[in-house]
């Protein structure tokens, strides 16, 4: 099915010809055909013509957090905050609860929120002394069960220069109280905060208030905010070819360099075949373009993407693919698109995943009109080979739970790809605790061990988005050691190098493992592909 059908279905109502006229001659048919893909091009061209006009509008037009996005920010950071020795401590907050639940399901939500925690967290030292100098607490009566709420506004007050945030507008969300009087206190005492915070900067020679930070958090921070959007097309009802011819007409133009990218341009991912790059100045646009709110592009980090293309080529004519670990839903899509096109199922384990979590899946998929998923009631953990659901069972992708040190960012792909939050205090200060780690690697062998342990499976991918050697070639190396073949199979060994067509794919030298580094133009991940054969 092409793009252009599926834009002639959705853009023309349903009077777009008599269904009764079974007489109709077939070069009448073919010609209401062709003046209704034409009609459909051009209302495609006109939806996406705004492309580069809507992002000249939103440059610089960043949405403040509303007051929910504040309250709930307040309740990560006091979770998640670094808890110091009693003679260290500048602040006494309130006893930290054992688990941490948000009240609204709204998900952009919650990634703003979590987004803002995490930069808290990151400057937590800087923001404490800034309130205890200024006196701020004190002087405006900010109790303990406050103190976090402060923190997160302290932040975003002094990033936005102790200007005023914009009120919500009619429609928006309602004020919260606590919040508002907050927001007038830190009003009242902003030249004794910017004067505290100037006094700070002077006193640790800080050139910029980014400065406070670690030079490779600074580096990742820095990144982070011009990383490259990477999208795949949905190869199932259209082609990459259809979608740049879109985007071309729609006055965007292809470069070959990721570094030539601008708001008017997009180029093709030369390890995935079948993913596009953009600036990310043109993220609102997209997102408010044809192409995403029908799934025809899926804006997914990188380092997922990396891994299915890795797949792709494995996958066995009406075989099954199996997906462990820890992933989003669109994760599952994009397996099951390139599963469709061997006639293959795509197998989850349910009991791994939420019940929320498994009725986005399902949502997704039938939004997607994706039919070759199978959701299993095992834990894959549990699942046995003799299990009459895995019997056409080829490849296992193993994507875990990992450490998230190679994102420049962590909190985008965490919160789509259902990452640990608790491992943002780590990630706060640049690496992640060896206890941490340990606990990490411990459930990634398990996966690993017993996808390796399915005899009619030909072929395990395994992939994290970590620079830790523990966590990847370091484990992988182990897990096969310790692995047990049967006399009659052929062992797996790491088959590799994965893209050696590609010099610049960022494969390291002779490496049989896959290793994307971080950069400003994608983040890092580590794919390794175990074979029989």
């Amino acid at each position: 099915m092409s793009v252009v059908s599926i834009s002639t279905r959705q853009l023309l109502s349903d009077n777009d010809g008599s269904r009764g006229d079974v007489n109709m001659s077939s070069d009448t048919e073919k010609a209401i055909i062709i003046s209704h893909q034409e009609q459909g091009h051009q209302n495609t061209k006109q939806l996406l013509s705004s492309l580069p006009r809507l992002q000249s509008l939103s440059l610089g037009s960043v949405c403040p957090p509303s007051d929910q996005v504040f309250l709930q920010a307040a309740a990560i950071f006091q979770q998640l905050r670094r808890e110091k020795p009693v003679s260290h401590q500048l602040l006494q907050y309130e006893k930290k609860t054992d688990t941490l639940s948000l009240d609204s399901g709204d998900k952009a939500t919650q990634k703003q929120a979590y987004q803002l925690a995490f930069n808290t967290l990151k400057y937590q030292d800087l923001l404490e002394a800034m309130i205890t100098d200024s006196c701020f607490h004190t002087s405006q009566h900010i109790y303990s069960d406050l103190l976090p709420l402060a923190m997160v506004m302290l932040f975003d007050f002094q990033d936005r220069k102790f200007l005023l945030r914009r009120g919500p507008t009619e429609g928006e969300q309602e004020a919260i109280p606590e919040v508002r009087d907050l927001e007038k206190s830190l009003q009242r005492w902003k030249t004794k905060l910017a004067a505290s915070l100037a006094r700070f900067r002077v006193k640790h020679n800080l050139r910029s208030v980014s400065r406070f930070l670690s030079v490779s958090l600074r580096a990742k921070e820095h990144r982070a905010k011009s990383l490259p959007l990477y999208a795949w097309v949905n190869t199932s009802h259209t082609s990459l070819d259809e979608v740049c011819e879109m985007l071309q007409s729609a006055k965007l133009s292809e470069v070959k360099n990721v570094a030539d990218l601008t708001y008017s341009t997009f180029s093709k991912d030369p390890l995935c075949t079948d993913t596009l790059i953009f600036s990310q100045s043109l993220h609102i646009p997209l997102q408010s373009s044809i192409l995403t709110s029908t799934h025809m592009l899926n804006i997914q980090d990188r380092s997922v993407c990396v891994a299915v293309s890795v797949l792709q080529p494995l996958l066995f004519d009406k075989g099954d693919v199996l997906v462990a670990g820890s992933f989003s839903a669109l994760t599952v899509a994009h397996v099951a698109v390139a599963a469709a096109a061997c006639s293959g199922r795509v197998l989850v384990c349910g009991t791994d995943h939420t019940a929320s979590q498994t009725e986005e899946m399902k949502e997704l998929l039938s939004q997607m009109d994706i039919k070759n998923v199978k959701v299993l009631s095992e834990a894959f953990c549990s699942l046995a080979e003799w299990n009459n659901a895995v019997r056409r069972l080829k490849v296992i992708m193993v994507l875990p739970q990992c450490s998230s040190s190679a994102l420049n960012d962590p909190v985008t792909t965490m919160h789509s790809e259902h990452g640990d939050w608790n491992l943002l205090p780590d990630l706060s200060h640049g690496s992640v605790s060896k206890s941490k780690i340990f606990s990490l690697t411990t459930q990634q062998a398990r996966l690993l061990a017993h996808a390796l342990s399915f005899q009619k499976v030909q072929t395990v991918v395994y992939s994290t988005r970590s620079v830790c050697p523990e966590e990847n070639e370091q484990l992988v190396r182990q897990v096969l050691d310790k692995t047990q073949t049967h006399p009659k199979l052929l062992p797996f060994r790491v088959s590799g190098p994965i893209f050696p067509d590609d010099s610049t794919s960022g494969d390291e030298t002779d490496s049989k493992f896959f290793r994307l580094q971080p950069s400003q133009f994608t983040n890092g991940c580590f794919v390794a592909r175990l074979s029989r054969q």
